[in-house]
């Protein structure tokens, strides 16, 4: 199982960016094996804001996440308050952002890998937890 924050979507989403064919490999390896994803609901505003701002075409943004409500194997999950007491405690303990730490939280819960590329997170977790960038995870299942 998986949680994929917004930097790997984002990559995804915008093939200037120099990980897209990094992120687009991984997110095509986890829809042809149909993987488990799970992923916060605010993965949906973070990538619609990361696009249309570095993009400044906010229909590429709501096409993109449209995309992503579409994927059968992601299950999307609302920032509740078991979640947000937990990311909380993350963001404290690790010192991390507070939507990173949301997503950390998330894969802690549900025994997930953490898929992302960025760097405080990967550095960060919490002992025990797996934190990769898409090209670590399929070279582990290679």
């Amino acid at each position: 199982m998986y949680v994929i924050d917004a930097s790997v979507h984002v990559a995804d989403a915008r093939p200037q960016d120099p990980n897209h064919a990094e992120a687009r490999a991984f997110l095509d390896h986890v829809a042809e094996e149909g993987c488990a994803v799970v992923l916060p609901t605010i993965v949906l505003a973070e990538v619609a804001a990361a696009i249309s701002r570095g993009m400044g075409v906010p229909d590429v943004a709501r096409r993109a996440t449209a995309i992503l409500r579409r994927q059968p194997h992601f299950r999307f999950l609302a920032v509740d308050d078991r979640l947000g007491d937990l990311a909380a405690e993350v963001a404290a303990s690790a010192q991390i952002r507070g939507c990173d730490a949301v997503y950390v939280a998330l894969a802690l819960q549900h025994g997930a890998t953490l898929i992302t590329l960025d760097r405080e997170p990967q550095a960060r977790v919490p002992d025990g937890m797996a934190a990769r960038t898409p090209a670590q995870e399929l070279a582990t299942l290679a």
